[in-house]
């Protein structure tokens, strides 16, 4: 018996999809060779494997019978190539993400770092964004995936996890050395200079909400690097503000009223095509987040 594989790969497609047109189209030959196939297999084994019918063609009792042996051999053919692929793809793969500066330095550039250590040769693009635009390049296909500071609200078919908490820490300069050494209330603060994000900014709504629990105003007059050159007072990630703080740039300022903890979070859609690199480093991503909480 002739032990032809590319045999029962053409009989599994015009079973599974019960039309020799259809089985030609996916294997990317023509009808005629199809047929000129089946011909020859129903040859080899001696029997007749399917019969027409009105909508194209089906199986014989015995075509049955044996078409449960062939697909399974197929599928794990199949799982096997895909399996490779995967291999492959982490020898040379590339994946693309759109995140805030907060989760760059939070955490993304330290599991990037990790990631690498493993996989050398897959390759990171990254668009540094605010977490609205990372979320819309998201949605465009433009990024496999969106890392970004919570919290805010997705529409499906995204999803979210979360990757890592993290606090803001009230910094000031040299200029404001009067509230060093001592937990100030939240009130005496509004007195001074803030400087903060874009209005448009999750961090920004933040911070309002922070103020409005408490009943208090926030007027910010500046962006945040200003804070770095005695321009105001602001929040800032502990994650960017600790190598000035080591510096003596900057220092805390302690508050009386505790700012809330909050997380940066890994978005991606369910519904997109990933690549093999990308489903790799989101699966990182995720056992290093929950490997953290043990």
């Amino acid at each position: 018996m002739n032990f032809n594989f590319e045999y029962y790969k053409v009989f599994y497609y015009v079973a599974k999809y019960g039309s020799l047109t259809r089985a030609a189209s996916v294997l990317m030959t023509s009808q005629p060779a199809v047929t000129r196939t089946i011909r020859n297999l129903e040859n080899d084994l001696s029997c007749r494997l399917f019969i027409r019918s009105k909508s194209g063609v089906e199986l014989t009792p015995e075509g049955k019978v044996f078409y449960e042996y062939v697909a399974a051999g197929c599928e794990q053919f199949s799982k096997g190539v895909n399996e490779l692929g995967n291999m492959i793809s982490l020898a040379d793969g590339t994946v693309y993400i759109s995140a805030t500066e907060t989760a760059l330095h939070g955490c993304l550039f330290e599991a990037m770092e990790e990631f690498n250590a493993s996989y050398p040769n897959v390759h990171f693009k990254i668009l540094n964004n605010s977490t609205t635009k990372s979320i819309q390049a998201l949605k465009n296909g433009k990024v496999d995936m969106a890392v970004v500071s919570a919290p805010f609200h997705i529409p499906q078919p995204l999803k979210m996890s979360k990757l890592c908490d993290y606090r803001d820490v009230l910094i000031g300069g040299k200029r404001f050395e009067e509230l060093k050494g001592r937990k100030v209330a939240l009130e005496e603060l509004t007195e001074f200079p803030w400087i903060s994000l874009t209005q448009e900014s999750i961090t920004r709504d933040f911070v309002n909400e922070y103020f409005e629990e408490h009943s208090l105003s926030f007027h910010p007059i500046m962006i945040l690097p200003a804070v770095r050159h005695n321009l105001g007072i602001g929040f800032i990630p502990e994650a960017l503000a600790r190598a000035d703080m080591e510096a003596g740039n900057v220092f805390e300022i302690q508050m009386q009223e505790p700012f809330p903890l909050r997380s940066i979070t890994m978005i991606y859609d369910t519904e997109y095509p990933r690549s093999i690199a990308s489903q790799a480093f989101r699966k990182f991503l995720v056992k290093r987040q929950k490997g953290a909480a043990m």
